[in-house]
């Protein structure tokens, strides 16, 4: 009877260790802390972040000195890696998958997912996202998170972000367009740009140079170096769209005979922008021919798209551009005079 006792009594302790056990275990969720954890609480040390599709596109960007580049090659877009930064910070599991529509969930982004590798210092990436599809109410995005050395987790989450209602998946394209800059001339500090030409095509009279000296104020010649009477003021304003000008879209759309022809016809216009240190950057500018209905007040129809136009910058890159910011960049130089 007392040996019955001793063991009851041994069982009895034993499951209330147990208990405790489990109880400072919990975490009061039924999610698995180590599989969902998909936040990047200190965004400030990622320092690369590679992104690669199902269909074999992939972009690089790395933090360097000088700015996130792309692909290493060109200068990526600021603020969509800031959207991808903030994403990292405050993303969160909105709710699990049901058991139901896992096997659905993991089927589809088998098929469409992207792989987000983020990477905080070292060759190996701290955290990896395969980001799916959206919910069908768009209020969420199917994830995946798979930590190096650990594993990938086997069931999808839905996962939202913090003072955000949408999907996430359009924050991590695989196009090197949504990602490069857009950035034409740069030069918040004007002191960092010498010179500036501007030459009108076939009209030399029109055509101009402003000398941008470290001190005093600009000055305006012909392109061969005679000095100009000038507006202060208004050559000064004529700086201003350099401080920062970006092209609107990249023409990728343009059939080959029709880019060379466009190519191989002298440009209605060049700008070159040259800086205190570094190389010069040019831009040549074409007229759009307008492809508009005219006015409703039968005013006469314009030759040339009154919003746009097109330009190479980079040497190679087929661009559009605003007219309003490209007509104060490009005015003649009468339009300078006192």
């Amino acid at each position: 009877m007392n040996r019955r006792l001793y063991l009851l009594v041994l069982v009895l302790a034993l499951l209330a260790a147990a208990a405790w056990w489990l109880k400072t275990r919990s975490t009061g969720s039924t999610l698995d802390p180590a599989l969902s954890d998909f936040a990047i609480a200190d965004t400030a040390r990622v320092n690369r972040i590679h992104i690669a599709d199902r269909t074999g596109k992939q972009i690089d960007l790395v933090r360097t000195g000088e700015g996130w580049m792309l692909n290493g090659v060109f200068k990526a877009r600021q603020p969509e890696v800031s959207t991808a930064l903030k994403t990292f910070r405050r993303i969160e599991v909105k709710s699990p998958v049901p058991k139901s529509a896992e096997a659905m969930a993991l089927r589809t982004m088998a098929a469409h997912s992207t792989k987000v590798e983020i990477y905080t210092g070292g060759r190996v990436p701290e955290k990896i996202w395969i980001v799916g599809h959206a919910t069908k109410d768009h209020f969420g995005t199917y994830m995946v998170l798979e930590l190096p050395g650990q594993g990938r987790s086997s069931a999808p989450f839905v996962m939202g972000m913090q003072g955000f209602t949408g999907i996430l998946n359009t924050r991590f394209p695989t196009d090197p367009d949504k990602w490069r800059s857009p950035a034409v001339f740069n030069y918040p500090d004007l002191h960092e740009l010498a010179e500036v030409e501007v030459r009108h095509q076939g009209r030399d009279a029109a055509s101009y140079r402003i000398i941008n000296p470290g001190d005093g104020v600009p000055k305006l010649s012909t392109l061969d170096g005679t000095p100009m009477a000038m507006d202060t003021v208004l050559v000064m304003a004529a700086l201003m769209p350099f401080k920062e000008f970006n092209y609107e879209d990249i023409v990728r759309d343009m059939a080959p005979a029709r880019r060379d022809s466009l190519l191989s016809a002298p440009p209605n216009f060049i700008v070159t922008a040259k800086p205190r240190q570094g190389s010069a950057q040019a831009m040549k500018l074409w007229l759009m021919p307008y492809t508009g209905d005219g006015s409703a007040f039968d005013a006469a129809v314009p030759l040339h798209e009154p919003l746009r136009m097109w330009a190479l910058v980079e040497d190679t890159l087929l661009v559009t551009v605003q007219r309003q910011f490209v007509d104060q960049m490009t005015q003649p130089a009468a339009a300078l005079r006192p």
